[in-house]
């Protein structure tokens, strides 16, 4: 089995554990690429079948966005505690990787948006994301208005601090903390959630998976943000396109995967364990 293993050059500790993960899962005679998913490049990842990924959710994200549209499966190995999108600790990568090289996994498709800020009719840019798409206020504090439409037809005008458009899997984060709902990971659903709005309608809306958003900002300075990590300036005037996107992340999911509701009881619900 070729095996990529994948970490952020900055994140000590992650190096560290890679490290020896990559000399690891060599002596057990499988091939490995070390990548920096700050670089990644072609010819790394020919004939790779599973990527393991060091670190944290953040890390998970960058990942997602290097390598779903490659189509590789991604193993989540986390430095601290386990997040969303990992599945196990440093401490138990081995056992997690003796599954997989067995196996005994199945992968879980997890749907992505993508995102394009559009300028006088011109795409300025344009982004994959696994968690959200974000227009907000810039550097001022203070509301900016926003346009929402739905499929070319006019929804409605927030003034407020921002729009969160999240996939199922980004329900859990920015978009959880202003009041949006909790969806099951594996749902194609988008979510819009306005971030405080004022004088406005405070409730999210949850869309067909294959509608498509625009928002349409008519103030500056704002931000476009997709996963929290990639940021452009959008002026007023531009608008941001975003509708799920073709390409989908790969999440390897062994024993060691906890299940999504547990997670949610421990880590938002604060239920205790039974």
């Amino acid at each position: 089995m070729k095996v990529a293993v994948c970490v952020r050059p900055n994140f000590a500790e992650a190096v560290a554990a890679a490290k020896t993960a990559v000399e690891r899962v060599r002596s057990l005679g499988h091939e490995v690429v070390e990548v920096g998913l700050d670089d990644v490049r072609d010819d790394q990842l020919k004939g790779v079948e599973i990527a393991t990924v060091f670190g944290g959710d953040g890390t998970m994200l960058h990942a997602a966005r290097a390598l779903a549209p490659r189509g590789i499966p991604l193993l989540g190995v986390n430095i601290g505690h386990l997040g969303f999108l990992t599945i196990a600790t440093t401490a138990e990568f081995e056992a997690a990787f003796g599954d997989i090289a067995a196996g005994r996994f199945k992968v879980e498709e997890r749907a992505m948006l993508d995102a394009r800020l559009m300028r006088d009719g011109k795409m300025l840019a344009s982004g994959l994301a696994l968690n959200d798409v974000v227009v907000a206020r810039g550097a001022l504090v203070r509301s900016i208005h926003i346009q929402v439409v739905v499929d070319d037809a006019p929804l409605i005008q927030y003034w407020s601090d921002g729009v969160i458009t999240a996939t199922a899997t980004g329900s859990t984060a920015y978009a959880f903390s202003v009041g949006g709902p909790l969806i099951l990971p594996t749902s194609l659903n988008i979510t819009l959630v306005p971030i405080a709005p004022h004088l406005s309608f405070p409730n999210a809306f949850v869309f067909d998976p294959d509608q498509r958003i625009a928002l349409d900002v008519q103030d500056e300075p704002a931000r476009l943000s997709i996963d929290g990590q990639v940021e452009h300036d959008v002026k007023a005037g531009d608008r941001v396109e975003v509708a799920r996107s073709t390409t989908v992340a790969r999440l390897v999911r062994t024993a060691h995967a906890r299940p999504f509701l547990s997670l949610l009881r421990q880590k938002i619900l604060k239920e205790p364990e039974k």
